[in-house]
């Protein structure tokens, strides 16, 4: 197994903007997660409640943060936009955004009161702030990309949590699309034990296995899109696609999760797709000059993750509903459309105006 190094090197030493802004975007996602958890399992009746409270004085320690680094450049004689530290242009728009939507947020429930269940995700407000939570949180992305060969996986830690925190909010706003439904506890209705229903059985099974094959390719593009972009632009350490892929189910999981073992399984399920792929980019360097070892990372990432879910089924719910069909196609079709983000990766870099390795 390749060693992890934890060490530093200040060269290319995240800053401390890097690492505020990293823990100002871990606080206000996990307010953001526990928020609507308590939305779609409990009743939530006052925007006064302690995980709206957690995401905006999160909101206010980044603005802070920001605000105080851009005074200190403005000290040096650089204008307000040259005092902005490098990445963050769109953080400061962002944070912004954020603390504006969530006034409007305030406004809105008392007008039309609180969301329960599908419609907290297209509630106009929480969009506004969920894209200014985006643009923030990816200030660390914008500014870890400035360094390609750091030497440690610490340096690039500020980078993968932050890339994970912006696709988790991807996944907010799509969260039917998370978990599959795949335990056995998942089971429809069996049409034999209804035979007077069989048409509307039937019809309630095809639309619910169309969703799930659905989620499985969703699930399947932001797992390889993730890992891709970053493999193309840094020398990824060992380690790194195990922090990114948690990163960026992590929260999700827990949301979505009743119990304790549902947000286990997820996460082992990333750590084993990170492992993959982290094994493929530690052994064979996957690249635009080296495209076969970058298809195989496209495929394997996605389909570890769900050769996982599928696995550890068993221990943690008794095993899977689908037949064997079903499972192992969905891992292969997991696979597949990873290596079809990668074609799309490779196609872009190659025919760009400079290649990238």
């Amino acid at each position: 197994m390749p060693h992890i190094d934890f060490g530093v090197e200040s060269s290319a030493a995240p800053s401390i903007m890097d690492w505020t802004i990293t823990f100002a975007g871990v606080w206000i996602v996990t307010g953001l997660f526990i928020d609507a958890h308590q939305h779609l399992f409990l009743a939530v009746e006052s925007f006064f409640n302690p995980w709206h409270v957690t995401m905006y004085t999160g909101a206010i320690f980044a603005a802070a943060a920001l605000a105080i680094g851009i005074l200190r450049n403005r000290r040096r004689g650089e204008s307000w936009w040259q005092a902005i530290p490098f990445g963050y242009h769109q953080s400061v728009l962002g944070v912004a955004a954020l603390l504006l939507g969530g006034a409007l947020d305030m406004l809105w429930h008392s007008i039309f009161g609180f969301e329960h269940q599908l419609d907290l995700l297209l509630s106009p407000p929480h969009l506004f702030l969920l894209t200014g939570l985006f643009f923030l949180i990816t200030g660390p992305v914008r500014s870890g990309l400035r360094h390609p060969q750091a030497a440690t996986l610490l340096q690039q830690l500020p980078m993968l949590i932050c890339l994970g925190l912006a696709f988790e909010i991807l996944q907010f706003v799509t969260q039917y699309g998370f978990y599959p439904e795949a335990l056995l506890r998942d089971h429809p209705l069996a049409q034999n034990a209804f035979p007077n229903e069989q048409f509307v059985l039937s019809v309630f099974l095809f639309y619910r296995q169309a969703l799930e094959i659905a989620i499985i390719i969703w699930q399947s593009v932001l797992l390889a899109g993730a890992a891709l972009y970053l493999c193309l632009r840094v020398r990824l350490h060992f380690g790194a696609l195990i922090v990114l892929c948690v990163a960026e189910k992590l929260w999700i999981g827990g949301e979505l999760s009743t119990d304790l073992r549902e947000l286990l399984l997820v996460v082992l399920a990333s750590a084993l797709a990170g492992l993959a792929g982290d094994i493929i980019v530690a052994r064979l360097r996957p690249s635009v000059r080296n495209a076969n070892a970058f298809r195989l990372l496209a495929f394997i990432v996605p389909a570890a993750y769900f050769a996982g879910y599928f696995a550890l089924a068993v221990p943690f719910f008794g095993g899977t509903w689908w037949d064997a069909s079903f499972v192992f196609g969905s891992i292969t079709e997991a696979g597949l459309v990873g290596l079809c983000i990668g074609q799309l990766f490779l196609a872009g870099a190659q025919t760009g105006p400079r290649s990238l390795s």
